[in-house]
């Protein structure tokens, strides 16, 4: 009996062990593709099929992305990924293909000396940045348009570039000497950026802004070696960088491997907390993803080890490392192994990898959305707390909310600019006897979108605003243009895209959002939880944006499980 009750005892154990292994093995697999997710890197191959070496570690991985060049740096004459607009397009289009996950197929080029696309193998040329600001304004924004629609046509959707150092070193042989910057005013290079930045949105390319923070005062190349700038920079090289974030039009920043002991007095800035966590993200309020710049550039591989590199700067706050594998070969096997290893050590928290992961995710999920604030002054900021005081009972520091519902409306209004007009003023429109009496703060939304699908972003959305009585404080509303006389469900099909593309997003940014409601189905949200209006005789009834418009988002994103008024 004894021997019976240890066999099965061992047997047990064994079918224990062998879970337990299984278990271990697929986390290990999970964590290495999220780690996968966190790297852009170079390859040696023009032509690629599904047996080729980068679409298994694409596969394998679940890559973030790879960065493309034309030539081998040490060996000029020969071509590595791009020779012709054909190769180019058919090279980006099985990347695609083969690919599982969203991949961000990029390319440095700027114009000038920096172009990976030249007129050689039959593509167009580009003026380098400084060449560009002896152009009409007008001229300008067609070159970066021609630009932007030969990258989408060939494949790439993520560019490096614009370029925002500022040439403020005439000596700079890497920014100033390659004719890589347009000026030495921040606002000349903020214009210009802003130009490359909005005809690359417009085809769908992401931008990356480089070389943070500010490589334009620098003496030497940090492809070739140490790059210390702490005595030629100034804070003024921030500039471009924080105007370009204030107007919410920065996606991608690159770092620059520059150390600057007036930021950090051990580290460059890649691998800096100091300077990309502190400094960018905390003080300058950045928010979307930090690349490094390659990170086997001789700045950084000559002073650190490959362990040391990859912990420093994914502690220090950079989202994406790149390794162009131009300079060196780095074998992926080995550099997520690394990575691995140093997050089962402890020496880099599981929580910085999902950090990383949820940048990634919302980069690719974010819809094209143009920023048209409206007026949000102190004044009104302190209307809004009023009325938060006053219908909800609650004595707020801020109008931040945590978004638990998305709301979607119609304007009843046909015209844009009126309906933004409307919504930009501080204080409720005369016209308004139906909720003036609630309080004088005018009504918003977060979003507007336009017949044809094209979407505004209003304000911060996770600010309050007044578009829906009794669930403001937890919601985040999007007007839709139309519903005409308040009564016609002739919202449009593209609007119904950008709806949908809109609730993926602001569901994978904020994950605790519960519900996806229609303005005229909000009273069925009485006697729930998130319900905080005080004024029983404050109510209107409201026909927006209609059952058939809430019924076909509803169908596209049935997956994220978003709950109705009857849930």
């Amino acid at each position: 009996m004894k021997l019976v009750i240890v066999f099965l005892s061992l047997i047990l154990s064994s079918q224990i062990l062998c879970a337990s292994e299984i278990e271990s093995s697929k986390s290990e697999s999970e964590l290495k593709k999220m780690i996968g997710r966190m790297l852009l890197v170079g390859f040696p191959d023009e032509k690629i099929d599904i047996n080729s070496t980068i679409i298994k570690q694409i596969q394998k991985y679940d890559l973030g992305g790879v960065i493309l060049f034309d030539r081998f740096y040490s060996d000029r004459s020969k071509t590595k990924n791009i020779s012709s607009p054909k190769q180019l397009q058919e090279l980006t289009s099985k990347l695609k293909t083969f690919s599982n996950k969203p991949l961000l197929i990029s390319i440095d080029q700027e114009g000038g000396k920096v172009a990976r696309l030249k007129p050689k193998y039959g593509f167009i040329e580009i003026p380098s940045a400084k060449n560009i600001t002896f152009l009409d304004l007008n001229d300008t924004k067609e070159v970066y348009k021609v630009q932007a629609k030969m990258l989408n046509r060939n494949g790439i959707n993520c560019n490096f570039a614009p370029v925002v150092d500022l040439a403020v070193n005439p000596k700079n042989k890497v920014i100033v000497g390659l004719e890589r910057s347009y000026g030495n005013s921040s606002d000349t290079v903020t214009k210009y950026a802003k130009i490359v930045i909005k005809s690359q949105k417009d085809a769908g390319i992401k931008s990356v802004l480089k070389h943070f923070p500010g490589h334009g005062s620098s003496l030497a190349d940090s492809h070739k070696g140490f790059v210390d700038v702490s005595e030629t920079w100034s804070e003024i090289e921030l500039e471009p960088y924080q105007k370009l974030i204030d107007s919410q039009e920065v996606e991608m920043i690159m770092t620059a491997h520059v150390f600057n002991a007036q930021l950090d007095k051990k580290y460059p800035a890649t691998l800096s907390y100091k300077t990309n966590t502190k400094l960018l993200r905390q003080k300058m309020g950045y928010e979307g993803v930090i690349i490094s710049d390659d990170l086997q550039m001789q700045a950084i591989s000559k002073h650190y080890t490959l362990k040391q590199t990859v912990t420093l700067a994914i502690n220090s706050g950079v989202d994406i490392l790149l390794f162009g594998n131009q300079l060196a070969n780095q074998d992926i096997d080995e550099l997520v192994d690394v990575i691995y290893k140093e997050i089962k050590k402890g020496n880099i928290s599981y929580d910085r990898i999902k950090e990383s992961n949820k940048r990634i995710e919302l980069l690719h999920l974010k819809p094209n959305i143009t920023y048209k604030p409206i007026d949000f002054t102190d004044k009104r900021i302190a209307m809004t707390k009023g009325y938060i005081k006053q219908h909800y009972g609650l004595d707020v520091k801020n109008i931040e909310i945590e978004p638990k519902i998305i709301l979607l409306h119609w304007t009843a209004v046909m015209d844009f600019e009126k309906c933004f007009k409307r919504l930009k003023s501080e204080k409720l429109y005369s016209d308004r006897s139906d909720i003036s009496s609630a309080g004088a703060l005018n009504v918003s939304a977060h979003f507007l979108v336009k017949r044809d699908g094209t979407i505004y972003q209003l304000m911060p959305d996770n600010w309050m605003a007044r578009h829906v009585i009794g669930l403001n404080y937890s919601s985040i509303g999007i007007e839709n243009i139309g519903g005409e006389n308040n009564a016609k469900e002739d919202l449009t099909l593209e609007q119904v895209k950008a709806n949908i593309a809109l609730v993926k997003y602001l569901k994978a940014k904020y994950p605790n959002i519960e519900y996806l409601i229609g303005h005229h189905e909000y009273r069925g949200m009485e006697k729930n939880k998130l319900w905080l209006e005080l004024d029983a005789g404050y109510r209107t009834q409201k026909a927006d944006p209609g059952d058939k418009f809430m019924q076909n988002v509803r169908d596209k994103v049935k997956y994220l499980k978003l709950k109705d008024t009857n849930e």
